[in-house]
């Protein structure tokens, strides 16, 4: 009975066993079961999305930048295109994507024998960047050497070619500083702008134009999906998204007057402007020396940049907006504003040059003026440009008047225009400034200096064409600029016009603004400027010749100033300003006029007046 008492409890842990191992069997394979029906057809798309993408990769499409025109651009017309874009492939690669490191540098060294560069750069590239993102190993690659890769494909894994169009500034040197170049994102760069949109392998503006309008010609990306087998063959591609090109830019430059700007200072140093007074829309703008944009735009452009930053003369700086000059003769217009607005002076009081002013003191000291002029009202002083005038006018105004009315013309202060990079001009606030600053009182002698755009101050190319633009407009001052129109990418719709924007009023007498203009009237007439009076319009301008500190081989201690605009006592709505800057260019008449002389030529026969 025990016995059988025994097996009977065996056979049911015999069972209860058998039970269980066939509910745990069931089990498992009812997950199993829910597994492959999940699988296969509840998330059967998304495995298969993921499978694929193990196979392909999305190559980015950066997309064209946004064409520049001249301020001549009609739609749907042949126009002149100042930047343009060209079609070109880049080779790239993600670092990370390979096996293993053995696997890499195989690859890297095979693909640098036919790219032609030397393994070390490649790899130098390479190590600046983050490997779990895409890096450019190559821009502007020709055709055939992409088409020798796709073929041989198996021997370059993970190597991945795209298009990218390149940058063409088609009128090289001449709009160097105006437009600027493009140039590929720095870390700093990427670093602060990644959040709005900008990818590490953007090309990005870094001067000009190209710079501060850079979020509008650069538009959208696009991509393209490439797809290969397990032994990395290339099974097919196809566009993920195409990229949308970015806006075009119409400039208020006119191409033919900015090549006659460029070819007049030819062999010069120093800086050109034209404007608008009526709307501030710049006509030309030059500054010499310059750079062809095309030579620095690619990658491995290192060396050429270093060389062109340490050249002496400085080709990157835009001497238009970023330097700052004595202001020389063209002050005496500051100084007779201050005189005849606070009834200091008459425009009809005679002053007679005998060459010299002796300025009284402890030592009497003798001032020259660089010829004897004889008898002078205020008009025939501007004409001549006589020195010893301008220090009895201005010892006359006093320092504190003649600094309240430079600073109330603006030459103290930031123009505004919309090339980056704009510095100030210096106009000291009180003479008390140099008490603090220099430790000593304001003497008479720099009331004198003062008097004739000497001494402390400076200013600026632009912010003088800012200056005369309001003695143009009786008073009224618009923000220069150089863009007229943002358009779409095919021209067909306007995005946005830029309408004048005054930035300043001065409400300056009749008597003060008819003295002033009649004085650069007569300058052009029988004056400093007289090699301009057979121009068939009616001229008027200032020279100024602004002695420097510095000392010259040349022996060339002066920069030649020109401030002039056209026509005179015309419709002002058509008026044209011209101010030019020679470095070391001797005198005004001698180096500035001719330029300008160049300009209203051309002016004049593209029927601006």
């Amino acid at each position: 009975m025990a016995q059988s008492s025994l097996k009977l409890r065996m056979l049911e842990v015999f069972r209860f066993r058998m039970f269980s191992f066939i509910a745990l069997v069931c089990v498992l394979l009812g997950f199993l079961i829910i597994q492959l029906i999940n699988i296969q057809l509840i998330q059967g798309k998304e495995y298969r999305r993921r499978s694929r993408m193990n196979m392909e990769s999305n190559i980015p499409i950066p997309a064209p930048r946004g064409e520049i025109y001249d301020r001549n651009f009609k739609p749907g017309e042949d126009n002149i295109v100042i930047v343009s874009n060209r079609p070109s492939f880049n080779i790239s690669t993600i670092p990370a994507r390979f096996n293993n490191k053995e696997e890499f540098e195989k690859t890297i060294k095979k693909l640098s024998k036919i790219l032609k560069i030397p393994y070390e750069d490649i790899f130098q590239i390479i190590d600046q960047q983050n490997p779990w993102e895409r890096i450019i190993l190559k821009e502007d690659v020709p055709l055939n050497l992409i088409i020798k890769i796709a073929s041989n494909r198996f021997l370059f894994p993970n190597i991945d070619w795209n298009d990218e169009s390149v940058r063409v500034y088609n009128l090289g040197k001449i709009f160097f500083h105006t437009i600027g170049y493009v140039g590929s994102i720095s870390k700093d760069e990427y670093a602060k702008y990644r959040d709005i949109g900008y990818k590490y392998y953007h090309k990005i503006g870094k001067t000009g134009i190209e710079s501060e309008y850079d979020s509008l010609l650069r538009g959208i990306d696009g991509y393209v999906r490439r797809i290969v087998d397990v032994k990395n063959r290339l099974e097919g591609e196809e566009i993920g998204a195409s990229p949308i090109a970015g806006n075009n830019l119409i400039l208020t430059i006119d191409t033919e007057v900015q090549s006659v700007a460029y070819e007049a200072m030819e062999g010069l140093k120093g800086a050109v402007v034209a404007i608008m007074p009526a709307t501030g829309e710049i006509i030309a703008i030059v500054s010499k020396p310059d750079i062809d944009p095309n030579l620095i735009i690619s990658r491995g452009n290192g060396k050429i940049i270093n060389a062109l930053n340490n050249d002496k003369d400085r080709p990157f700086l835009n001497r238009a907006v970023q330097t700052k000059y004595p202001p020389a003769s063209m002050f005496k217009l500051v100084t007779a504003i201050s005189a005849l607005e606070e009834d200091k002076w008459k425009p009809n009081r005679i002053n007679y040059c005998t060459g010299k002013f002796t300025l009284k003191g402890y030592i009497d000291k003798d001032i020259y003026c660089y010829k004897t002029h004889g008898a002078l009202d205020m008009e025939g002083a501007i004409a001549h440009s006589c020195s010893v005038y301008f220090y009895q006018t201005g010892l006359s105004a006093g320092p504190s008047i003649i600094l309240k009315y430079a600073n109330y013309l603006g030459l103290g202060e930031k123009t505004g225009i919309d090339i980056p990079g704009e510095i100030t001009g210096f106009i000291p606030s009180n003479i008390s400034w140099k008490l603090k600053t220099h430790g000593q009182r304001w003497y008479d002698g720099d009331t004198v200096n003062l008097s004739i755009g000497q001494g402390f101050i400076s200013t600026t190319v632009i912010g003088i064409a800012d200056f005369i633009s309001g003695i143009v407009n009786n008073g009224v001052v618009y923000k220069p600029h150089v863009v007229k129109e943002i358009r779409s990418p095919d021209n067909t719709k306007v995005i946005k016009s830029f309408i004048p924007e005054k930035t300043r009023e001065i409400p300056l007498t009749g008597l003060t603004m008819n003295t002033i203009k009649s004085g650069m009237r007569s300058a052009v007439k029988y004056g400093t400027a007289a090699r301009l009076s057979y121009i068939n319009v009616p001229i008027a301008g200032k020279t100024g010749t602004a002695q420097t500190r510095s000392i010259r081989k040349e022996n060339y201690s002066q920069h030649a100033w020109f401030v002039s605009y056209a026509p005179y006592n015309g419709d002002i709505s058509k008026a044209v300003a011209v101010v030019v800057l020679v470095e070391y260019g001797v005198a005004g008449a001698a180096s500035a006029v001719p330029v300008a002389e160049k300009i209203y030529t051309k002016l004049v026969s593209l029927g601006y007046f």
